[in-house]
Parts: C-alpha cells; sequence; structure tokens
C-alpha cells in the first residue's frame, strides 16, 4: 500500500473540464476498487501501476485568469440586510453600489456603472426598458436566487462578453441537485426576515425534488418595505406633496417598494451532458425612487432560459438560449404629486422583448493550452410611450418616446490561454461586436411637439457599430505564497436606445428621460459614437503558507476613455448653475486611475472563543472628464470597510466600520452636490444550529445621518413634473439606524 500511496495516488488529478457529478461517483468507485486490488497484490508484487484517473465536474464559478469570486457562504449574509441583489457587489474589492429602488441598485465598479459594465446571470446579458433604467438585470433576482458571483474588475477576459467598457459582473445561479443512482432526494429551504427601518419584511422558500437523472425545483421571494428613515431631518416635515399625505423630515420620500420573483426550472442529466430549463416570473406592483421624478407602478417580466452543457476528449460546449418579455408602467408615486390642472399623473410605458443565443466553446490543444472561442446572438425591441392624461399639455395623443426601437447584437470571439511554465500563464483573446440599431418615426402629445419630431424624423436612424475589444493579461506566481497579474486590454461600448434615440428637449418630457438619477432631463443625440476604453492593470497578492493567517491583494488600474458619453446644455438652452437643466449626450473624454487593496490577518485562535479575524479593503478613484474637466458623477473618491469577525463552530459573528470619503470633485453640468465624509458602524451575529441560521444585526448603530454621493439626488416628493419644481442640490440620505433579525432553514 506504501508503493500506492506515494505514486499512484499522485497519479490522480482534477481535470479543468466539466462533467456532472456522475463522472465523481465513477472516479471514486474505480479508486476504491483500485485500493481494493493493490491490497490484494501486495504479497505478489510489490509495485502496482495504475492509469490516472481524471475526476470532472461542473464547477459553475471557475473564474478565468484574475477574477474574484463570492462563494455561496458570502452571498447567503447578504440575505438579511437587503432586498437589492446589486448590493452584494460591496462584497467585491472595487465594487460598490449605486442607489436606486429598493430592489434595483446599479453595480459599480471603478466609477462605471450600468451599461457600462457587462452584467450576466446564468449566461444572459439583459436590457432594461425604462427611460430611468428602473428594471436592470439585478433587479429580476432576489439574493437567495444567487449561488455565486464572478467579478472581473481588472482584465476583462474577451470570453466573458462584450459591448462594455469595464469590469464583467457574472452572477451564476444555485447549480441544479440531483439524486444517488437508484434514490430520490427531497430537499427545500425557508427562511424571512424584518428590519426595523422601514419595517422591511421578506421571505423565500424552494423546494426540488430529483432522482439521478431529472431534477425539479420552485422557488418564491417576496419583499416589502415602507419609505424608510434617514439618521436626522434634512427637509422640512408636512405633506410630501400638494394632495398628498404629510412626511416626516428624517423620512426618505419615494423609497417604498412591493416586489415578488418566482422560478421553476427542470434539469436532465445524462453522462456527460447537462441540460436544464428555467422560467422566471417577476411582479413588481410598485417601486419607488428617491432619486427619479417617476416611480414604478409595475413591472412584469417572463424570462425563460435553457441552458446545455456537454463535454468531448477535445474539450466542452456551452449553449445558452434566452427570451424575456417586459411590460413596464411608471406614474407617480403616493409621495409625488399627482395632479396638475386637469393632468392626473403622467402614465408612462415601456414594452421591451429580448432574444438571444450564445455558444461557447473550450478546445483544450495539450496540457497547457487552451482555446476558447463562441458567438453570440442578442436582439432587444422596445416600444416607449406615454398615454395622453388630462386635457392640456399631455393631450390628445400618446406620445412615442421610443418607437419601435431595436438593437442586435452579433458577435465572435477566440482566446488563448498558454501556461508556459509552472510559474508563467497569459490569457489573450480578441473580440468582434457589430451592433445595429434603429428606430421608427415619433410623435408627441399634441402639436407643441411637432417641431422637434419633424427634426428627428428627417434624420436617418439606422446605425451599425463595428466595434472590436482586445485584452492581454500574464500571471506570475514565484511561490504559492505570492502571485502578480498584470495587462492591458480595449473595449468598446454601444450606445444605448435610450441615449440615441430620446428626442424632445421639451423640459416636462426631458426630466423623465434621465438613467443616472441626477434629477436633470436629458435628451438623445443621433450622432453618439461608441465609447473606447483602454485600460491598464497591475495586481499583486500575497498570502501566509496556508492562506489562513493573512492574506493581502492590492490593485492599480488606468483608463483612458475616448468618445466617452457625457453630457453638455441642450442645443437651444442655458444651463443654470446650482439649478436642474436639460442635457444631451456628447461624446467627450474620460480618465479613471486608483488602486484597491483589502487584507485579512488572523488575530487569535482560542479553544472556547473560537478565532478572531480583522478584514479590511480601502478603494481610491480619481474620476475626471479631461475635456470639460469637471468630476464624474456618482463616484466617491474613498471608500472602504474594516470588521473585526469571530467564528465557533456555530457563532459567526463581526463589527464592522464603514466610511467614505468627502465628494468635492463634482460634475458641475450635472449641478452634483459636494458631499462629506463619513464613518458607520454596524453589528452582525450569525447562530447556526443543524440546517437552520439565525441572523441579526443593527445597521447604522450610532443613527448618524449621512450622505453617499452614489445615491443620487433627492427628487422624492414634491412637484417633479416640473423641471425645477423641486429644490436642487440634496444627496439622497443613506438610512439611520435598523434591527434585523431573519433565519434561513433547510432541509435534506
Amino acid at each position: 500500500m506504501g508503493n500506492y500511496s506515494k505514486k499512484s495516488a499522485g497519479k490522480i488529478r482534477q481535470s479543468r473540464s466539466q462533467i456532472p457529478a456522475a463522472g465523481k461517483v465513477l472516479a471514486t468507485s474505480l479508486v476504491v476498487s483500485a485500493a481494493a486490488l493493490s491490497g490484494r497484490a501486495m504479497a505478489a508484487t510489490p509495485y502496482i501501476s495504475i492509469p490516472t484517473v481524471t475526476v470532472n465536474q461542473f464547477d459553475l464559478t471557475n473564474p478565468i485568469l484574475g477574477a474574484q469570486t463570492l462563494g455561496p457562504s458570502q452571498v447567503a449574509k447578504y440575505g438579511l440586510k437587503t432586498s437589492n441583489t446589486a448590493d452584494i457587489l460591496d462584497g467585491i474589492l472595487g465594487g460598490s453600489v449605486f442607489k436606486t429602488g429598493g430592489v434595483s441598485g446599479f453595480p459599480v465598479v471603478h466609477g462605471l456603472m450600468d451599461d457600462q459594465l457587462h452584467v450576466s446571470y446564468g449566461g444572459m446579458q439583459l436590457n432594461s426598458a425604462c427611460p430611468n433604467h428602473m428594471n436592470p438585470i439585478l433587479s429580476y433576482l432576489f439574493p437567495s436566487q444567487v449561488g455565486a458571483v464572478t467579478a472581473y474588475t481588472g482584465i476583462v477576459p474577451v470570453s466573458v462578453d462584450g459591448n462594455s467598457i469595464g469590469a464583467s459582473v457574472v452572477v451564476h445561479p444555485a447549480p441544479p441537485k440531483f439524486a444517488m443512482p437508484g434514490k430520490t432526494r427531497v430537499s427545500g429551504s425557508v427562511g424571512g426576515y424584518y428590519r426595523s427601518n422601514g419595517s422591511a419584511t421578506g421571505g423565500h422558500l424552494a423546494a426540488s425534488i430529483a432522482n439521478d437523472a431529472f431534477s425539479m425545483k420552485y422557488s418564491g421571494d417576496v419583499s416589502h418595505a415602507s419609505d424608510y428613515k434617514a439618521g436626522g431631518d434634512f427637509h422640512p416635515s408636512g405633506p410630501a406633496a400638494m394632495g398628498r399625505s404629510s412626511i416626516g423630515g428624517d423620512v426618505v420620500g419615494s423609497s417604498a417598494y412591493s416586489t415578488s420573483n418566482q422560478q421553476i426550472q427542470f434539469a436532465y442529466r445524462h453522462g456527460s451532458q447537462l441540460a436544464d430549463l428555467s422560467v422566471n416570473l417577476q411582479d413588481i406592483p410598485y417601486e419607488y425612487y428617491p432619486n427619479q421624478r417617476m416611480d414604478m407602478v409595475e413591472n412584469k417580466s417572463t424570462l425563460i432560459h435553457f441552458n446545455y452543457r456537454d463535454r468531448f476528449d477535445w474539450g466542452n460546449v456551452k449553449l445558452h438560449l434566452y427570451h424575456q418579455d417586459i411590460h413596464h408602467t411608471m406614474d407617480f408615486g403616493s409621495d409625488k404629486q399627482y395632479m396638475y390642472g386637469t393632468t392626473s399623473g403622467m402614465p408612462m410605458k415601456s414594452h421591451g422583448h429580448i432574444d438571444g443565443a450564445k455558444l461557447d466553446g473550450t478546445i483544450h490543444l495539450d496540457s497547457a493550452n487552451l482555446l476558447r472561442t463562441g458567438l453570440l446572438f442578442h436582439s432587444f425591441r422596445l416600444n416607449d410611450y406615454w398615454p395622453p392624461s388630462g386635457t392640456g399639455m399631455m393631450a390628445p395623443n400618446t406620445f412615442d418616446n421610443i418607437n419601435d426601437g431595436h438593437s442586435n447584437r452579433y458577435d465572435a470571439y477566440v482566446e488563448w490561454r498558454g501556461q508556459w511554465s509552472s510559474q508563467w500563464s497569459t490569457l489573450m483573446g480578441v473580440r468582434s461586436d457589430t451592433v445595429e440599431q434603429n428606430a421608427g418615426e415619433v410623435h408627441g402629445y399634441n402639436m407643441m411637439y411637432n417641431m422637434q419630431a419633424a427634426a428627428f424624423n428627417a434624420q436617418p436612424h439606422k446605425k451599425t457599430d463595428r466595434n472590436w475589444d482586445w485584452s492581454l493579461q500574464a500571471k506570475f506566481q514565484p511561490t504559492a505564497m505570492q502571485k502578480y497579474t498584470f495587462g492591458v486590454m480595449r473595449q468598446e461600448r454601444s450606445p444605448n436606445l435610450y441615449q440615441r434615440y430620446t428626442w424632445s428637449s421639451m423640459p416636462m418630457v426631458a426630466v423623465m428621460n434621465n438613467l443616472v438619477g441626477d434629477g436633470n432631463g436629458y435628451v438623445g443625440n443621433l450622432n453618439l459614437k461608441p465609447e473606447v476604453a483602454y485600460t491598464a492593470v497591475l495586481s499583486g497578492e500575497w498570502a501566509s503558507i496556508n492562506h489562513g493567517l493573512w492574506k493581502i491583494r492590492a490593485d492599480a488600474y488606468l483608463t483612458q476613455i475616448h468618445d466617452y458619453i457625457g453630457e453638455q446644455c441642450a442645443p437651444g438652452t442655458t444651463c443654470q448653475a446650482g439649478k436642474f437643466n436639460v442635457l444631451q449626450y456628447v461624446n467627450q473624454q474620460a480618465r479613471m486611475s486608483g488602486a484597491d487593496a483589502s487584507g485579512k490577518v488572523l488575530l487569535a485562535q482560542t479553544r472556547t472563543a473560537g478565532e478572531f479575524f480583522l478584514n479590511g479593503k480601502l478603494s481610491y478613484i480619481h474620476a475626471r472628464n479631461t475635456e470639460t474637466h469637471d468630476g464624474l458623477f456618482g463616484i466617491a473618491p474613498w471608500q472602504g470597510k474594516v470588521e473585526l469577525a469571530q467564528n465557533t463552530a456555530h457563532w459567526d459573528n463581526a463589527v464592522d466600520v464603514q466610511f467614505v470619503g468627502a465628494k468635492t470633485n463634482v460634475s458641475s453640468i450635472q449641478s452634483e452636490p459636494q458631499t462629506k465624509g463619513y464613518t458607520i458602524v454596524n453589528l452582525h451575529a450569525a447562530y447556526k444550529t443543524g440546517n437552520v441560521t439565525i441572523r441579526a444585526g443593527i445597521d447604522n448603530v450610532f443613527n448618524r445621518l449621512y450622505y453617499n454621493p452614489q445615491n443620487g439626488v433627492y427628487v422624492g416628493q414634491g412637484m417633479t413634473m416640473m423641471l425645477n419644481g423641486i429644490p436642487a442640490g440634496i444627496t439622497v440620505p443613506g438610512p439611520g439606524r435598523s434591527f434585523n433579525i431573519g433565519f434561513d432553514a433547510h432541509f435534506a
């Protein structure tokens, strides 16, 4: 047995390929059989050579070079704290969240957000069908539906996806579970939470049944919250708007929401093949927005996704087919003025549908070289129209904001990974993205809009962008205790439909088209060019020998963006300092540079109190429009967190201090207010016994009133239809103190 242990077992390895758990069962059986055989043969033969056994498994989170990952245990911690899945990005070094509605935040990485980033779920990159981008891709998920997250915050491999100029955030659903051969597996989970600030409640339920070949799972989530309170008064108390109820001076108007998601999933595996089909249904009866002039009063979505994987001797393939149908409605919620003379509200409707197909293949050229290649087709159709209301400026016709808009993408890429030695590896690739866009003719509510509509209709609307991405990065790992990654890349992104095809600069209309939550009005630009970003990144990681005592990571980056989509005063208008204005999208130049650092150290390890860790992260960014010499909107120059954590067999406790630096380098064209730096303290505790986990915590322990520059500008109450009918220069404050409690229970 000694010879077997030293030589034969050394030949057993885990492949980079991916097949289902049946492969693991088969491989384990072979290993056990081989061990038994060697025991019987020991007397006759001192050495038995056993063939190499390749153990393969599906690992949906298997990252390419240079990625950060959040596993299931890390993701699970966010279920108590938030209903906004994008908040999970707080766990990524260099990542944060731009707050919008209660479940619809935008991921932010290194100062870029929303469409500037590539964000995908289960292989799908979905589009927002809303002039305020109230339904971004992560708004269709609850934290409980997320299995893991992979984030490429430095160099983004071309195989991940294109049509972006920043990081890539890949959200993985929890993989289907199967039973052992001849067995039936029944499993599930249930959980809920309560947060005192805003009386936020939520719950989730999941149940699955499976044998060794088929699996079926249902999951559902619901959440509800009233307006939350800040840590102190920031506006006068009284009626939220004419004809509306009174709210306190510390109440953040238009921050309430109610939402539900349901999913059913079917999966089948056979040999090395895995196929699954899922259907997601979302119903949001309302989600109000403190940094937008409109509120979501309905969002219904049906999302169908088919996923297929297989492994061959030469490599593996992945196929994704998906379709989404979106019906979205906005109007004034309960904290915003509803009646304007004879006009009752301002109904705005969007209907979008998405169809996509994505095929990826990995070819094992040899033991040291991989070739990845793939194709993508993605089609987005959008009708954005506003039915008439009353008998005044918003009648008698329907207003066409975007009529029969569509955007088609045709992508192809090739990428090569080379392992030159045990210390050096490289990854390089090139991607071609062809984006075709068009929109039909438009008209306004009445003859007041005829001149602008005629000018828009007279111009050619069809646009074709031929974009190119490339990336090159290398990893040097001289020892197990240190690793260095460096690289450069080029990325290109086409404007979205709202940036190109919105057409009226009338203030009442323009303020309803706003993708960034700054309170201004926006009008599109048919002459926009794609944004082109060049990025260089250097990253280093250092750790103790067993990675358990301490670990440090540091990144530095520089991004130069040509034809950056910025803002200028809309033609025929004059911008006023300190006021809301009507702006137009325009190509400019921008530069972003910064550094991130994170660390973890084991402070103490005791038999009775468990382990004590000190964790921390810090990010700095300098972002500037180099053409106007303005700062860029919604960017926190300094932010970070320090956490003292204690872990035992049953307890997981922590106290953390979050801090954000003062924002003085503001966007003057957008009348962005300056904000002061702040710190807030949070307490968290979790107790696990068996399959039940109970979580409790206090957020913002000292009830601090603070303003995060990534919260947008407060337009959550009052006469929001009028350009300057509400005060400018107020940042949406963060939540005050909240007492939180929740639980999760799993069975089988």
